[in-house]
C-alpha cells in the first residue's frame, strides 16, 4: 500500500501538506513555519520545494502569516551558492511573489527585511528577469518607511544596481521624487557627519549616479534638495587621502556631477568659484578614475563660453582650459573599466566647440569607450549620427593634431565595424580603455 502521511515532522510530511492543504491558510503557515526552520543552510538546490512554496504564496496573498513565512523560506531556499544552481525562470518567480508580499505588507518591517534578504543577490540582480521597475519603487519605499541600518545597506545596494539597468525614463521617476532624494541624502549625510566611508556609503553614491544619468529633472531635485554642497563637503573629507576606498567614493561623486554638468539649463548652479577651484585640484589627482570625471565636469562648463564664467574672478576659463589640455594630454591608459554610457548625445556639443582642450576631452572619451568595447558602443555612436559629427570636426580649420589622431583613430573603428576599409591620415592614438557609470557589486 502506497501510504502517503501530511504533517509537520519531516520534511516529506511538509511536502504533502503543501500539496493537499493548498486552499486552508492556517495549514499552509504551520507548513511553511516547519519548512523555515528546516530549510535552513540548506546546500542543494530545491526546486521541488519551492514549486510548493510558491502556489502557497499565490493563494493567500494577503494573509501575513503565510506570506512572512513564504519569504522568509525564500531566502533559505535561494540564498548564496544555491541560489547559482537554481533556473533563473524560478527565481523569477520568486522575486515577482516576493514583490507582490512587499505591495500587500508595506509597513510590516520582518516581511520586508525577508524580501530584501532574497532580492539582494548579485545572482538574481544581475541574471534573472523580473520587473525592475517596480522593484526598485517598491525598494525605495521600503528605505522612506524604515530607518534600519540592515536594511538600508541591502536597499541601497538593489537601488544602485537596478538603476542602471531600468530605462532613463523610469529612472527619472523614481529620482524626481523629492522624498527618495531626502533620504539617500540624509543617508550620506549621515556618514559624512561620523566621518564613516562605509560601503552604504558607496552604494548610496551610486544609486545617486545611475539616478541622475541622462535625467535632468532628477539632477535638478538632487540640487533642490542641497546635494551640491553635501558632495563638496565629502570631496574636502576625502581630499589628499589615497585610499582604494577614498578614490571609489570621489569617483561616484564625480561622476554624479558630470552628469549634473551634462544638462545646459542647470550648468550655472555649479558656477560657483569654491566648486570650480575643488574640481580643478581634483582634475589634478593621481588617480585617472577621479581625474577624468573633474576633467569633464570642467569642459562642460568651459563649453558654454566666457559669457557664462563672468562672475567667476579667481578662476578664468582661460587658465581651467590650459589645465585641462596639460592633464588630458598626460593621460596613460587606465587598467580597469571606468564609466558606461547610455548615449553619446552629451558628448556632440563639446565636439562642436573651437576650443582644443574641450574637443580633445571628448574624443578622449569616446575613443576610450570604443576601444575598450566596440561592438556595444561603436554600434551606438552609430546608431545617434556619431560618423557626422566626428567628420564635421574633422574638417574644421587648424585642428590640433592630437585631436586629429584620436579622430582617426575612432573613424576607423566606426568603418571597420561597418565592414569598410579604414581611413587614410595621421595615425595612431594607442588603443585606450572603457569607463562605467555605476557599479553593481554586492561584495
Amino acid at each position: 500500500m502506497n501510504l502517503q502521511i501530511s504533517g509537520e515532522s519531516s520534511e516529506s510530511q511538509i511536502m504533502e501538506s503543501l500539496r493537499r492543504y493548498l486552499p486552508r491558510s492556517a495549514y499552509m503557515q504551520k507548513a511553511l513555519y516547519k519548512l523555515f526552520n528546516l530549510s535552513q543552510g540548506t546546500e542543494d538546490p530545491r526546486e521541488d520545494i519551492i514549486k510548493l512554496v510558491l502556489p502557497a504564496m499565490k493563494s493567500h496573498p494577503k494573509t501575513l502569516s503565510v506570506q512572512m513565512a513564504g519569504t522568509a523560506c525564500l531566502y533559505n531556499l535561494t540564498r548564496g551558492d544555491v541560489g547559482l544552481k537554481i533556473h533563473p525562470v524560478m527565481l523569477s518567480r520568486c522575486v515577482d511573489l516576493t514583490l507582490s508580499a512587499m505591495e500587500n505588507f508595506p509597513n510590516h518591517q520582518q516581511l520586508q527585511k525577508n524580501a530584501l534578504l532574497t532580492i539582494c543577490s548579485d545572482r538574481i540582480l544581475q541574471d534573472v528577469n523580473f520587473d525592475r521597475f517596480r522593484c526598485s519603487r517598491l525598494v525605495m519605499e521600503c528605505m522612506c518607511q524604515f530607518d534600519d541600518a540592515s536594511m538600508n545597506r541591502m536597499s541601497v545596494a538593489i537601488c544602485s544596481i537596478l538603476a542602471a539597468k531600468i530605462s532613463t525614463e523610469q529612472t527619472t521617476i523614481l529620482g524626481a521624487k523629492a522624498r527618495y532624494m531626502k533620504k539617500l541624502l540624509t543617508l550620506v549625510d549621515e556618514r559624512l557627519i561620523n566621518h564613516e566611508l562605509d560601503i552604504t556609503l558607496r552604494f548610496t553614491l551610486s544609486a545617486l549616479w545611475n539616478l541622475t544619468d541622462e535625467a535632468p529633472s532628477t539632477c535638478n531635485v538632487f540640487l533642490t534638495e542641497g546635494g551640491l554642497e553635501l558632495f563638496m563637503k565629502l570631496l574636502r573629507l576625502t581630499e589628499g587621502e589615497d585610499t582604494d576606498n577614498h578614490v571609489q567614493v570621489e569617483t561616484k561623486i564625480l561622476g554624479l556631477l558630470n552628469n549634473i554638468a551634462e544638462v545646459k539649463s542647470l550648468r550655472y548652479k555649479l558656477m560657483r568659484e569654491d566648486f570650480i577651484m575643488l574640481i580643478k585640484q581634483m582634475m589634478r589627482g593621481n588617480h585617472i578614475d577621479v581625474s577624468y570625471f573633474a576633467a569633464g565636469i570642467l569642459a562642460h562648463l568651459c563649453c558654454d563660453g566666457d559669457a557664462a564664467w563672468r562672475d567667476i574672478s579667481g578662476s578664468a576659463r582661460y587658465d581651467i582650459m590650459e589645465d585641462l589640455m596639460f592633464v588630458v594630454s598626460n593621460w596613460e591608459q587606465p587598467k580597469s573599466e571606468m564609466v558606461a554610457y547610455r548615449s553619446f548625445s552629451p558628448f556632440f556639443p563639446l565636439l562642436h566647440s573651437t576650443d582644443t582642450p574641450i574637443q580633445l576631452w571628448a574624443v578622449w572619451a569616446i575613443h576610450h569607450v570604443t576601444s575598450k568595447n566596440g561592438e556595444r558602443y561603436l554600434t551606438l555612436l552609430d546608431n545617434e549620427g556619431g560618423y557626422d559629427h566626428i567628420v564635421s570636426l574633422m574638417e574644421m580649420p587648424g585642428l590640433n593634431k592630437r585631436v586629429k589622431e584620436i579622430c582617426h583613430e575612432i573613424m576607423n573603428k566606426l568603418v571597420e565595424h561597418r565592414g569598410g576599409p579604414k581611413v587614410s591620415g595621421t595615425g595612431g592614438a594607442t588603443e585606450v580603455e572603457k569607463m562605467e557609470v555605476g557599479d553593481g557589486d554586492l561584495s
